[in-house]
């Protein structure tokens, strides 16, 4: 269960309500530059400056910082984080690709969250929101305390939390990130603790919490939004509870995997031809000299546009890991003008252009992708065994939507009026 120990303070504000702390698997203030590199894997997205890490200024959604290679079951979470600029900030935990718990903090509240995990026969959930205003620039300790089935999440103070259990919680996790929606935002005294126990009395503390979440009205959200939340909590609602549910799911699935197997290329997913795609460019490079001749010169060119910025701007080569890859794309972008790096550009594109001429089919975007299983379909969607197939998967996805709808609707769930907590 070990990951890295290193030296340095651990946020004390809030103490644990569900875990007793075991071991200290990583601690992080951000004041060692030299180290942070170790941990943390980052680009021109993130930087360190002034002991916290920060989304930096370059444009771009959704990006994230993760640590290195972490493993780690039941824990405690702690971190400090102020919003300068990001409407949305998540801490994310999981296996590769494979997300788990996910707390999603905005500006004037926050959620948690249980995500879709397809290795294991569960839905996702919403555990609950609980309003709270973070004042931009001021940083608010957050603690995600997750053992066994059980997770509990608080921002502030004891009574912004958020408690809830899912099965999918109990799990070893080796997926450790933060993601921020736009610049910017900054994080501070970031420590993963392994959880040795449960803390005694947390079956008093959590009824207690339990009482104060359920008197709670949830954010304010649209009309549509208010309904997907309802849905996703009443299907795993019912996946868990219902046997006569989770038949209707396998009949669902067993039907798309038939139909995929009888079409494959009407079904195939993006993601599947994104990896023959990949598996195309490994034979090319172990095949086709031409391929690599492009692929090696546009590469020397990427080389030699940072070796250029590095002229161009004496000392940044020099800078910290942590620091540099945020420099280096301010640095580009100061020396858009410099007509020798407008040369290696156009250079580059000029090659990128050839590569793109020469082998259309590795560059094709998701839309593309998208378009090619459209077209499979449209060659077959007049068949009989097509048009059997997907009334077939039709018939089973409308009996578990309407099975959805139905538990929806008799959720009782308040949501809040107007705007007065953003």
């Amino acid at each position: 269960m070990l990951l890295l120990l290193f030296s340095g303070g651990l946020i004390g504000a809030l103490e644990p309500q569900l875990c007793q702390r075991g071991e200290v698997l990583l601690t992080d203030d951000f004041e060692d530059l030299g180290a942070v590199p170790a941990r943390w894997f980052f680009r021109e997205y993130w930087t360190v400056a002034n002991g916290v890490m920060t989304r930096t200024g370059v444009p771009g959604g959704n990006q994230r910082v993760f640590v290195k290679k972490p493993r780690y079951g039941d824990c405690i979470i702690e971190l400090k984080v102020a919003f300068k600029g990001a409407k949305e900030i998540r801490v994310m935990t999981g296996t590769p690709g494979k997300y788990n718990a996910v707390v999603l903090l905005w500006p004037h509240g926050f959620r948690v969250t249980t995500a879709r995990d397809q290795t294991a026969p569960h839905f996702p959930t919403i555990h609950g929101e609980c309003a709270h205003r973070f004042e931009k620039g001021r940083f608010y300790q957050v603690m995600i305390e997750i053992l066994g089935e059980e997770i509990l999440v608080r921002v502030g103070d004891e009574n912004k939390m958020v408690v809830g259990s899912h099965p999918i919680l109990a799990r070893e996790r080796n997926y450790f990130a933060f993601q921020v929606d736009q610049p910017g935002a900054e994080f501070d005294e970031v420590s993963l603790v392994s959880a040795s126990g449960r803390v005694e009395g947390w079956a008093a503390t959590r009824r207690k919490f339990e009482q104060l979440q359920s008197k709670r009205p949830w954010l304010p959200h649209d009309q549509g939004e208010q309904q997907k939340i309802r849905e996703i909590i009443a299907r795993d609602q019912l996946y868990r509870g219902s046997a006569e549910f989770r038949g209707l799911v396998a009949r669902v699935d067993e039907r798309k995997s038939a139909a995929a197997r009888k079409f494959p290329e009407v079904f195939r997913t993006v993601k599947e031809r994104r990896k023959k795609i990949t598996a195309e460019r490994k034979r090319l490079m172990e095949e086709d000299p031409e391929y690599l001749t492009l692929r090696n010169g546009i590469n020397k060119l990427r080389r030699s546009e940072v070796e250029l910025l590095h002229l161009l701007h004496p000392g940044l080569e020099d800078l910290p890991e942590v620091r540099y890859h945020a420099a280096l794309a301010e640095a580009r972008e100061k020396s858009r003008e410099a007509t020798a790096l407008q040369l290696i550009v156009a250079n580059r594109q000029v090659m990128e252009t050839r590569m793109s001429a020469r082998y259309p089919h590795l560059e094709k975007g998701d839309q593309e992708l998208l378009l090619e299983s459209r077209a499979a379909r449209a060659k077959v969607a007049d068949t009989p065994a097509f048009k059997q197939v997907t009334r077939a998967v039709a018939e089973a996805v409308r009996a578990e939507k309407e099975a959805v709808l139905n538990a929806a609707r008799v959720l009782e769930m308040v949501f809040a009026e107007g705007k007065e907590n953003q």
